[in-house]
């Protein structure tokens, strides 16, 4: 779609090539990103599938490509499994391909979603666990027609389970967009004319949208937010004519401090030094974050402090904490600043302070402080909102 750098391309090819291990698998190297996981089968398959997916002749990978489908045989960790199918799938071997395609539909949720993953080249776990091993499934389902039930059940679940056009983590996001381009590729059939109509409760929705062999893009339709007042509804789209399309609701509400996680292995506290700063003046919230895990290193926890209106950061502190090696990186979004650790220590404890100056006088609540873990942000720590006012100087 985009054009990318050729050269760049190539130099990432031949790095990966080069890091082969000589045993069918690719050296782990410490200094990476992401803490590293205890299953090799994992990072193995994926890098020989994104390989495969890049164009690499499946002859240059034999060793690799025998020793994924090897291991995706023996394997109980359905995330490795999907990989298997997909690379024996690429490498033009039908039976086993078909072979693991059927240990996948074995394990499928009735609510559609494929269970059984219990890790990623990432350490993913809940939702984003789910939806990458359900992706790679589909993307492996859609090569043979005896699985079709299968992807549509799939397909409903990813539409489900996507919040506001995402899927958690980045890597859950690209392979549920991926799985769902390959489901709209394999399923695009001639349009057809005609119309779209939203009802709800019965009760028609806004106007009637037309539609043709030249309608492009999403067909957004009207906005139902002030018919939907407490209690259950029926929302319905109905399409005289036309030609068979996906469809998706979105649904947005708020809650000044959502109820947090049993299964959240991070926890957050955030506190001001004072409820009341005079304008131009300095106040500190202090951050605590900490892994409630009482044996186990937790990956990629991340914390977002909610920043309460008429009270600014001081970007020049928020560096020193990563010069320090306080925080692994950070953000500010808003009236958010998102913290980032590559990973914490069984019960580790880390406090920080937030330094921040009173700008604009007034009264003001910020936004619910959360912490989770970035792989599983369905998991979710919540802190109670800070709370300030700010008074005029001279006052």
């Amino acid at each position: 779609v985009y054009s990318v750098d050729s050269g760049m391309l190539q130099r990432t090819r031949s790095w990966l090539l080069a890091a082969r291990d000589g045993k069918g698998g690719f050296k782990r190297e410490r200094r990476a990103l992401h803490t590293w996981i205890e299953d090799r089968d994992c990072s193995n398959a994926y890098i020989t599938w994104a390989l495969l997916m890049a164009g690499e002749p499946a002859a240059s990978l034999r060793p690799e490509i025998d020793t994924v489908k090897a291991a995706a045989k023996k394997s109980e960790n359905s995330y490795v499994i999907a990989l298997g199918a997909n690379v024996a799938l690429a490498d033009k071997d039908a039976e086993t391909g078909r072979a693991l395609l059927d240990r996948l539909a074995a394990k499928q949720a009735k609510d559609g979603f494929v269970d059984g993953g219990t890790t990623t080249i990432v350490g993913s776990g809940g939702i984003a666990l789910q939806v990458e091993t359900t992706a790679f499934a589909v993307m492996g389902w859609l090569q043979d027609k005896t699985y079709v039930g299968n992807v549509e059940k799939s397909l409903k679940w990813l539409a489900d389970v996507c919040e506001g056009g995402r899927y958690g983590s980045t890597q859950a996001t690209v392979l549920a967009l991926r799985a769902i381009v390959a489901y709209d590729q394999a399923r695009s059939t001639p349009k057809a004319p005609g119309s779209i109509q939203l009802a709800v409760d019965g009760r028609q929705a806004g106007s009637e949208v037309k539609i043709g062999p030249e309608t492009t893009g999403a067909i957004i339709l009207t906005d139902i937010a002030e018919l939907l007042e407490p209690g259950q509804h029926t929302v319905e789209i109905r399409m005289k004519g036309g030609s068979e399309m996906p469809c998706s609701m979105t649904v947005q509400y708020s809650d000044d401090k959502p109820d947090s996680s049993a299964q959240c292995k991070v926890g957050v506290n955030v506190a001001l030094d004072s409820d009341t700063v005079a304008e131009g003046k300095f106040t500190e919230a202090t951050v605590t974050v900490v892994n409630r895990a009482e044996d186990e290193i937790i990956p990629t926890p991340v914390a977002i402090i909610g920043i309460p209106g008429g009270l600014e950061v001081r970007h020049d502190q928020l560096k020193e904490l990563v010069k320090s090696g306080k925080i692994a990186a950070y953000e500010v979004l808003g009236r958010q600043v998102v913290l980032y650790w590559r990973s914490l220590k069984a019960q580790e404890k880390v406090q920080l302070p937030l330094s921040l100056v009173a700008a604009i006088p007034g009264t003001y609540t910020g936004p619910a402080s959360r912490a989770y873990l970035y792989y599983t942000d369905e998991f979710k720590n919540w802190a109670a909102p800070l709370r300030v006012t700010v008074t005029p100087t001279g006052e």
